[in-house]
């Protein structure tokens, strides 16, 4: 089979491989669509803090199962998503559910191999989610982001009335203002500094946007909602904690969602005593967050096609991310698919 083979920071290239074969509990499955993300493109410039090569990256996706165990329920042919991630499997983390917070937790594509840029890939039969008939691939390829999304409002105990700051109009960022809208947020506002992002975002219904660079965050937010009950940041800056902190209202949620760089972002100890702030990480998902990513896109409550920007074959995986990289203002979901002509094919975007 054809793969995407990266064997250190910025060496990575479309290689023939072998197949992967599966284990008497793994399920084969054929890729449909597979989208690239901010992780994998830290990975492949080597900053990401995780990584592991020589592997295959990748690891939101989806596919259409070839081959599995007689033990599982599902069926040849079936359109699936996968969880990314193992643990120990034995640790009370494990069997709850929580695999970040095994010990020997590891993501498939960043520590472990068997990424989803290749036309094939395996996964443990206990990790595989269906999908809904009448879901459109290039939807179920976005299930695992959107299970971040879920995940970060969850552990953010986001509920009715709530004001909210999302930090960082990207993938993620429109994904937890679109769930934090959906689990009963009164208001929610987007801070972005890209004109087509901010303008994507009121697209999708999220009509209060603030550009950073233009005017002051933290005056926005107090004169348009007052104090945030929960403010998620996605970029993960000291400029961006540092309003977080000013804008959130005693007691509230800071939620890190941003993958971290650095060691110590300067979050003022001043802050988090006067406020009784709590900052809580927001890393991946847990079990229990696919289904309800499955039924939020699949019932229309979260929308996902304004972002997917552009489908190119898997031998154009580069220009891919080269497009991301370059113009973020007009790329912000590329996806793969590996039985794709190499001249790709483009979304209509909203005007």
């Amino acid at each position: 089979m054809k793969a995407i083979v990266l064997n250190g920071p910025n060496d990575f290239s479309l290689q023939d491989i072998e197949d992967p074969i599966p284990t008497a509990e793994e399920v084969e499955i054929q890729v449909r669509m597979a989208g690239i993300c901010g992780t994998d493109i830290h990975l492949l410039r080597g900053k990401n803090p995780f990584a592991a090569y020589p592997l295959i990256p990748g690891h939101e996706y989806m596919g259409e199962i070839v081959s599995l165990p007689a033990q599982s329920d599902l069926k040849k042919g079936d359109r699936v998503t996968v969880f990314p991630a193992e643990g120990c499997g034995t640790c009370e983390a494990c069997k709850a559910g929580r695999l970040p917070h095994c010990t020997e937790f590891k993501f498939i594509g960043v520590r472990l191999p068997g990424g989803c840029f290749a036309e094939k890939v395996v996964a443990d039969y206990r990790r595989i989610f269906p999908l809904p008939g009448g879901m459109e691939d290039e939807v179920g390829a976005m299930v695992e982001p959107t299970a971040v999304a879920v995940h970060a409002n969850r552990r953010a105990d986001l509920g009715k009335g709530m004001k909210v700051l999302v930090i960082g109009g990207g993938t993620i960022g429109l994904l937890i203002a679109q769930v934090a809208q959906v689990y009963g947020a009164s208001q929610v506002i987007v801070s972005e500094p890209l004109d087509e992002r901010r303008s994507l975002a009121r697209h999708m219904g999220l009509e209060l946007t603030c550009n950073p660079q233009d005017e002051d965050l933290v005056a926005f937010a107090k004169r348009n909602m007052g104090m945030a009950d929960v403010v998620f940041d996605a970029v993960g800056t000291q400029k961006t904690v540092t309003d977080a902190g000013e804008i959130l209202r005693p007691g509230g949620h800071l939620m890190l969602i941003a993958l971290p760089h650095i060691e110590n972002l300067g979050i003022s100890y001043r802050t988090i005593f006067a406020k009784e702030l709590k900052a809580i990480g927001s890393r991946t998902y847990f079990m229990d967050d696919f289904p309800e990513a499955i039924r939020l896109l699949g019932t229309g409550h979260v929308t996902v096609r304004p972002l997917i920007s552009k489908i190119l074959a898997l031998d154009r995986f580069a220009e891919g991310v080269e497009l991301l990289e370059r113009e973020p203002e007009k790329y912000i979901k590329v996806l793969i698919n590996p039985a794709l002509s190499a001249e790709g094919r483009d979304l209509q975007k909203p005007k």
